[in-house]
C-alpha cells in the first residue's frame, strides 16, 4: 500500500524528531557549528577586505571607483549622464605647495564639488565647503603647520605654485578666510586645501594669460558596481565614442582606476594558482561541514533503522522515507542555521579588530562588514551542506528491507571470523570494533586528520616565509637617507647634500656605505627602433606609434630614446645583481664601461632578454646642455603647431660611446624608483662626472651596519635627525621592512590558527559522536558481555583502546596526508608568494600526538561513565 499523505509524513517526522531530543541537540549543534564556520569565515574575510580597502582608499586619497582624466565640460556632462555612472564629482587642481612646512607631505590647492569632497575624505566636520571668493577649507594639521588656530573666520595665508599638467606658471601668495576644517588623516598622501570655484576660475584666467592651457579637470565617478572597474570605464568611453589610450588626441578621455579596490587588484593579479587556492579553500570548508553533519545523520539513521523498517512494513515508500529524513534535517536547520549565523557573525566581529591590531592596521579603519553576502552565502552554503549530508543516509534508510532492519547491528563486514584458543584480548576486540563500520571509522579519522594536516600545512606555510628574501626586496641596505622629493619620486635640482652625508657618516658606524647619484643633464641613448617601439606600444596605438617614430631622430636602424643614468660610488657595486657579464671594468680608472639595468621577475628570471643590448655591444649616449621642441617645418615652435611636427632640438650636444660590460638588476630602493621610456643604465661616478660635465648630483646615501647594536644606534640617530615637519631629510630602514614582514606573518598565523581550531572542533565533535553513538547503539552487546563475565573496568578499557586507535589512526593519516599534500601545496604557494621557500616539516603532527592520546583516553571514560549508570538487567531490557 502506498501512503501519499504528506500530512502524515510531516507528523511522523515531527514525532520521530521529538522522540530523540538528545540526539537532535547534537545535530543542531553540528549544523550551528557548520553555519558558524561559514559565517565567521565570510565575516572575517569581507570585514578584513572592507578594512583593507578603507586603508588603501586613505592612502590613495579617496574612494571613488575611478577617474576620467582631463575632461572638457561637454565630456564631463555626457559621461555623468551615462547609465553605468551612478554619481560623478568634479575636481580641478590649480596648484601645489611642496616646500617649507609642506616639504614632507605636500598640499594640493583645488576646487572640489560636494561629491568629490565626500569621496576624498575632505568634508568639513566643522563649518562648510568654500562657496565663493577667497574662502578655504583644509585639515587641522595643515592649519597647524601654517600656524593658524582652527577657528571659523580665521585668516589663512598660503603660498603655492600655479601648476597646469607638466607646466608651472608662477607663485601666488593669498590670504583666505577659513570656512571649514576637518581632522587630518595621517594616511592621506597630501593635504587638501579646498577653494571656491570662483577663485579657481580667477586663477585659471590669470594662468591662461601667461600662456598656459586651461587647467585640467578630472571627473571622479562611482559606478553601478565595484567589480571590473576598468572594463566599465572603457565601456563608457566606447559608448560615447571616446578612446582612452592617447595623451594628445582631443577625442581621448583617459581613465584611472582606483587601485584601492580589491577587485581591481585581483583582476590584474588573478592567475590559475590563485584561483585553485581559493577553490581548494572553499572545498575544504564545505567538506569540513559535510563530515560533521553527514556523520551525525548517518549515525542517526543507523540508530533508527529498525523504526524505518517498521514504517516500510506498513507501506511507507522509499521516497517518503527520504522525505522524512530531509524534513527532519530542514526542521533542525530552522534552529541551527540562525544560531550559527548570529554566533558566527559575533565571533567574526570580535576577531576582525584583533587581526587588524596584530598587523597594526586598526587605527580608525576597522570596518565590520554588514554585507548581505555574509548571511545569504553562509545560509546557502550551510543548507547545501546539510542537504548533501542527509542525502546518503536517506538512501540507506530507503534501501533497507524490513527483515534487514530488524537484524541491523551496525556491522558492515562479513568476513568469517577465526576461532582463537587464547581468548579475546581487549585491544583486539577494540580494533575489531573499529572495523564493524569502516565508513564511520574513516569519517572520524579523516575529520580528525584534516585539522592536523591543515595545522601542519599552516606551520609549513608560515615557516616557509623568508624574511631575508622579503627584506632584501623591500630595501637593499640597512638605511637609505635622502629628501622627501626622492622618496616621493619627484624630480629635483637637489636631493641630499654632501654636507648632510658627511654629518650622517660622522654620527653612525657603517660597515659599508656609499652614494647614488642622479645625472641632471639631458641625455639620450641610441637604441634599436624595435626596442623603443616596445616601450611606446604600452601607451600608443599602432598609428600613433608610427607617427611618433617618424618624428624621432634616426641613425641607420638606431633611434634616439630617453634614458635614466644613475652613477654609483665604487662601494655600491656590490649591491648590484649581475645577470650577465662582469662589472669589474666599471671599477677601473678612466673607463668607458656601462651596465644596463634590467627588470628581473620575483624569481630572478629575465622575461624579455631580446629587448636589451648584448654584453660587449657598443652603445652611444648623447649628452646635451639644453633641449627644446620646435616645429620641424619652420624650425620654430608656435602655439598652433600640430603634434606630428614636434621635433626635439639639442643644444651643446656631444656623443659618448660606451661598451656594455654587464646586464644587472639595480635594486629599486637605490634607483630613481620610477621607470619610463628607454633604458636605465649605471655608470661609475667618476665616468658620469667626466662625461656629463659634472652634472651628477648626490641622490641618496645608504649604509649597512656591522651588528644590531650599531643598527639600533643609527636608527635612533636618524629618527631624531628626520623628526619634525621642517626636517629636510627622510629615511627608510630594514627594521621597518622586518616589522612589515612580522605583521604579514602574524596575520596568517592568527587567521590560519582560527580556521585550524574550528576544523579541529569539528573533528572532536565527530569523535565524540562516534564514541557516544557507538556506546548507545551497543548497549545490548555490552550488557551481554557483562552478563558472561566482563567487568566494568575491562569494558571501559576496551573503549579506551578504541579511542586510542582512533587517535593514533588520525595521526598516521595526518602524517600520510602531509607527505602527499605538502610538496604540492609548497609548489603552488611558491608560485603565489615569491618570498616563500617550502621546507617539509612533520613536527606539528608529532606535537599533536600527546593531545590526541589524552583525548582518546578522556572522551571514552566520560562517555562510558555516563552510560553505565544502569544495571545489566535494565540495559538488556532497554535494548530490546
Amino acid at each position: 500500500m502506498n501512503v501519499k499523505n504528506r500530512k502524515c509524513i510531516r507528523k511522523l517526522s515531527l514525532k520521530s524528531l521529538y522522540a530523540n531530543r538528545r540526539r537532535n541537540l547534537i545535530a543542531i549543534f553540528a549544523i550551528a557549528l557548520t553555519t558558524l564556520l561559514f559565517t565567521s569565515m565570510f565575516t572575517i574575510v569581507l570585514s578584513l577586505n572592507a578594512s583593507y580597502e578603507t586603508y588603501q582608499f586613505r592612502q590613495v586619497g579617496g574612494y571613488a571607483h575611478g577617474t576620467f582624466k582631463d575632461v572638457s565640460p561637454e565630456q564631463a556632462e555626457r559621461i555623468a549622464a551615462h547609465p553605468k555612472v551612478k554619481a560623478a564629482g568634479i575636481r580641478k587642481v590649480i596648484g601645489i605647495t611642496a616646500e617649507g612646512v609642506f616639504a614632507k607631505v605636500p598640499a594640493e590647492i583645488s576646487y572640489m564639488d560636494a561629491n568629490c569632497t565626500k569621496w576624498s575624505y575632505a568634508t568639513p566636520t566643522t563649518g562648510r565647503m568654500p562657496e565663493s571668493g577667497k574662502e578655504v577649507a583644509m585639515d587641522t594639521a595643515a592649519l597647524q603647520l601654517l600656524g593658524v588656530t582652527p577657528e571659523l573666520g580665521a585668516e589663512v595665508t598660503v603660498s603655492y605654485s600655479i601648476t597646469d599638467k607638466d607646466q608651472t606658471a608662477f607663485t601666488v601668495t593669498d590670504t583666505f578666510t577659513l570656512v571649514g576644517y576637518w581632522d587630518y588623516d595621517e594616511l592621506m598622501p597630501v593635504h587638501y586645501i579646498n577653494i571656491s570655484r570662483d577663485y579657481a576660475d580667477d586663477i585659471e584666467a590669470q594662468a591662461v594669460k601667461t600662456g598656459l592651457q586651461p587647467f585640467r579637470t578630472d571627473l571622479n565617478v562611482m559606478l553601478a558596481s565595484g567589480t571590473n572597474i576598468q572594463g566599465q570605464m572603457e565601456q563608457v568611453d566606447t559608448d560615447l565614442g571616446y578612446t582612452w589610450d592617447s595623451y594628445t588626441d582631443p577625442n581621448s578621455v583617459r581613465i584611472g582606476v582606483n587601485w584601492g579596490y580589491t577587485s581591481s587588484q585581483l583582476e590584474s593579479q588573478l592567475d590559475p594558482e590563485l584561483m585553485i587556492a581559493i577553490a581548494a579553500f572553499l572545498l575544504l570548508v564545505i567538506f569540513t561541514g559535510y563530515l560533521i553533519i553527514y556523520n551525525i545523520f548517518q549515525i542517526s539513521v543507523a540508530g533508527d533503522i529498525r523504526f524505518y523498517g517498521l514504517l516500510k512494513t506498513i507501506g511507507t515508500t522509499p521516497r517518503q522515507l527520504k522525505r522524512i529524513i530531509r524534513q527532519q534535517a530542514l526542521l533542525l536547520c530552522l534552529i541551527g542555521i540562525p544560531a550559527g549565523l548570529l554566533l558566527g557573525y559575533g565571533i567574526g566581529a570580535v576577531l576582525v579588530p584583533v587581526v587588524l591590531h596584530s598587523i597594526q592596521l586598526d587605527t580608525g579603519i576597522t570596518t565590520i562588514s554588514t554585507s548581505p553576502v555574509i548571511f545569504l552565502g553562509s545560509m546557502l552554503f550551510a543548507l547545501l551542506t546539510v542537504l548533501l549530508s542527509c542525502s546518503k543516509p536517506g538512501k540507506m534508510a530507503a534501501k533497507v528491507s524490513p527483515v534487514e532492519a530488524t537484524k541491523y547491528t551496525d556491522v558492515m563486514q562479513t568476513k568469517k571470523k577465526r576461532r582463537s584458543i587464547r581468548g579475546a584480548k581487549l585491544h583486539q576486540m577494540a580494533f575489531a570494533n573499529l572495523g564493524r563500520n569502516k565508513k564511520k571509522t574513516v569519517l572520524v579519522v579523516v575529520s580528525l586528520a584534516l585539522s592536523v594536516t591543515l595545522f601542519n600545512a599552516l606551520c609549513a606555510f608560515v615557516g616557509g616565509f623568508s624574511m631575508e628574501k622579503y627584506v632584501s626586496s623591500m630595501t637593499c641596505a640597512d638605511f637609505i637617507v635622502s629628501t622627501p622629493d626622492y622618496f616621493r619620486y619627484n624630480p629635483a635640482d637637489e636631493f641630499i647634500t654632501p654636507e648632510q652625508i658627511e654629518e650622517i657618516a660622522a654620527n653612525t658606524k657603517a660597515s659599508l656605505s656609499g652614494t647614488g647619484y642622479a645625472v641632471r643633464k639631458p641625455a639620450y641613448l641610441w637604441m634599436t627602433e624595435n626596442a623603443l617601439r616596445q616601450d611606446y606600444a604600452k601607451y600608443e596605438s599602432a598609428e600613433q606609434l608610427d607617427s611618433h617614430m617618424s618624428r624621432l631622430e634616426h641613425r641607420g636602424n638606431m633611434v634616439m630614446g630617453d634614458t635614466r643614468i644613475e652613477a654609483l660610488d665604487n662601494s655600491l657595486f656590490d649591491k648590484l645583481q649581475v645577470f650577465d657579464g662582469d662589472i669589474s671594468p666599471m671599477l677601473e680608472p678612466d673607463n668607458n664601461a656601462i651596465a644596463i639595468a634590467v627588470s628581473l621577475d620575483d624569481y630572478g628570471n629575465l622575461p624579455n632578454l631580446e629587448y636589451y643590448p648584448k654584453v660587449g655591444d657598443t652603445i652611444t649616449v648623447t649628452y646635451a646642455d639644453d633641449v627644446k621642441y620646435i616645429d620641424s617645418r619652420t624650425g620654430e615652435l608656435t602655439e598652433d603647431t600640430p603634434e606630428e611636427y614636434f621635433q626635439a632640438k639639442l643644444y651643446g650636444a656631444r656623443d659618448v660611446e660606451y661598451t656594455v660590460c654587464a646586464l644587472v638588476e639595480l635594486p629599486n630602493s637605490m634607483s630613481y624608483r620610477y621607470s619610463g621610456i628607454g633604458y636605465d643604465v649605471v655608470l661609475s661616478v667618476d665616468t658620469a662626472q667626466r662625461d656629463s660635465g659634472g652634472a651628477a648630483i648626490p641622490m641618496l646615501y645608504l649604509f649597512d651596519t656591522a651588528d644590531e647594536v650599531d643598527e639600533a644606534e643609527a636608527e635612533q640617530y636618524l629618527s631624531k635627525l628626520t623628526a619634525g615637519e621642517f626636517s629636510p631629510l627622510m629615511y627608510e630602514s630594514k627594521a621597518t621592512a622586518r616589522s612589515e614582514f612580522a605583521q604579514f606573518r602574524q596575520m596568517f598565523l592568527l587567521i590560519g590558527g582560527i580556521l585550524c581550531a574550528i576544523i579541529g572542533l569539528v573533528g572532536l565533535l565527530n569523535f565524540f559522536n562516534a564514541m557516544m553513538t557507538g556506546i548507545l547503539s551497543r548497549r545490548r552487546e555490552f550488557a551481554v558481555l557483562q552478563a558472561v563475565g566482563m567487568t566494568n573496568r575491562q569494558l571501559k578499557t576496551m573503549l579506551i583502546y578504541e579511542g586510542l586507535f582512533y587517535a593514533m589512526s588520525s595521526v598516521a593519516a595526518a602524517f600520510i596526508l602531509s607527505l602527499a599534500v605538502g610538496p604540492l601545496a609548497g609548489k603552488m604557494l611558491g608560485s603565489m608568494f615569491w618570498f616563500f621557500e617550502y621546507r617539509f616539516t612533520i613536527l606539528p603532527v608529532l606535537l599533536t600526538i600527546p593531545v590526541f592520546l589524552l583525548l582518546g583516553w578522556l572522551i571514552p571514560c566520560m562517555m562510558y561513565d555516563n552510560a553505565a549508570k544502569c544495571s545489566v538487567v535494565e540495559q538488556l531490557r532497554d535494548a530490546q
